[in-house]
């Protein structure tokens, strides 16, 4: 199952299990290292309003926002880290998919 499937389950009430949280995490490395060498990735799509809405950004945010949104919800980090948002928000920005004026 890929992670926009997953994301459009748990839109729908259904539950993302601890191990399917931990396969999502995985996910986000990977795409956050993708976008370093490929501005074609579907994560830098926009996702649709009710993925947002599910993830609690802004409607109009990429899918690779909302990913990381929504494990930001499942499993918190530690006290003193960056946010998984956080963190794609910079690399977003550092490699010119978000301006920052």
């Amino acid at each position: 199952m890929n992670y926009q499937l997953l994301l459009e389950c748990h839109s729908q009430g259904t539950k993302i299990t601890q191990k399917e949280a931990e396969l999502l995490d995985i996910e986000l490395y990977s795409q956050i290292k993708s976008i370093k060498v490929s501005s074609t990735q579907g994560c830098l799509e926009k996702a649709p309003d009710h993925i947002c809405k599910i993830a609690l950004v802004c409607k109009g945010s990429m899918w690779i926002t909302c990913l990381a949104a929504v494990l930001d919800q499942l499993i918190p980090v530690q006290l003193g880290k960056k946010a998984r948002g956080a963190k794609v928000f910079d690399e977003l920005v550092f490699n010119n998919y978000l301006v920052n004026e």
